[in-house]
C-alpha cells in the first residue's frame, strides 16, 4: 500500500532534481522552439516518465528475488549517495566521473533525432535523459531506486518512480510551453535562493540518516506498530 507522505516526498524529489542549478540552465537549449514539432515536450517528458518506471520496475524485481539478501546493497546505495551530496569533494568527483560516462548516450539521442520524427528523437531522448543528466541527477535518482529496491514490491515501485517522473517533467514543460516569461521566472527563482549547495548537503545528510534507519530496520518497526 503507497503512503501519501512517500508519494509526494518523490514528487518533490522529481521537480527538486529538474530544478536544481546544474539541471535548470538545460531545459531551454533542450526544449527551445519545440525543434520541429509543437508536441516533442511532450515526448520527452513521456519518454522520460517511461524510463523511470521501467527502473523502478526492474530494480523492485531485483529486489524481490531474494528481498533479505538486496536489502542491504540497496540501503548501502542510499547512505553512499547521501554522502555523495552532503560532502563538496565526494559531490565533485562523482560529477566528474559521471559527465565521462554521458558522452555515449548524448551521441545515440543526437544521431537519432536527426534521422527520425522529432517525436520519435524527442521520446528517445526523454527516456536517456536520465543517463545524460547523470552528474545532476543520479544521486537523487539512485537514492529513490535504491529505496524502492528494499520493498521489492513492483506496483509500489512503479507507481514512486512514475511520480517521480512527473515531478521531473513539470519543470521541463512549463519552460516549454510558459514562453520565455515564465522560463525567466524559474530561473530568477532558482538562482536566488541562497547557497543552494547547503541544501544539497543538507538532502545528503536526511539521506544518510534515511540509510541507517533502514539499516536498523526501522521501517519495519514503524509498519509493525502501525498495523
Amino acid at each position: 500500500m503507497l503512503d501519501s507522505p512517500g508519494i509526494v516526498a518523490v514528487f518533490v524529489a522529481g521537480v527538486l532534481t529538474a530544478l536544481t542549478p546544474c539541471c535548470l540552465p538545460m531545459l531551454p537549449p533542450l526544449l527551445a522552439g519545440s525543434v520541429g514539432h509543437r508536441l516533442r515536450p511532450i515526448a520527452i517528458v513521456s519518454g522520460s516518465i517511461t524510463s523511470f518506471t521501467a527502473l523502478g520496475v526492474a530494480t523492485a524485481l531485483v529486489g524481490s528475488v531474494t528481498p533479505d539478501t538486496f536489502r542491504l546493497p540497496f540501503v548501502a546505495m542510499i547512505i553512499a549517495f547521501g554522502a555523495v551530496m552532503a560532502d563538496d569533494d565526494l559531490h565533485a568527483a562523482y560529477t566528474t566521473r559521471a559527465s565521462q560516462i554521458t558522452g555515449p548516450a548524448t551521441r545515440f539521442t543526437t544521431s537519432v533525432e536527426d534521422t527520425h520524427h522529432p517525436l520519435v528523437g524527442g521520446f528517445v531522448l526523454g527516456t536517456f535523459l536520465g543517463v545524460i543528466w547523470l552528474p545532476c541527477v543520479g544521486p537523487v535518482l539512485g537514492s529513490v531506486l535504491a529505496f524502492v529496491g528494499t520493498s521489492g514490491n513492483t506496483t509500489q515501485s512503479a507507481a514512486l518512480l512514475f511520480t517521480y517522473g512527473v515531478g521531473f517533467s513539470i519543470p521541463l514543460l512549463i519552460v516549454a510551453y510558459g514562453g520565455k516569461r515564465a522560463s525567466g521566472w524559474l530561473t530568477r527563482r532558482v538562482r536566488s535562493l541562497n547557497r543552494p549547495s547547503l541544501v544539497r548537503r543538507l538532502s545528503g545528510y536526511a539521506l544518510v540518516v534515511t540509510g541507517i534507519g533502514l539499516l536498523f530496520e526501522l521501517d519495519k518497526a514503524v509498519l509493525a506498530a502501525l498495523v
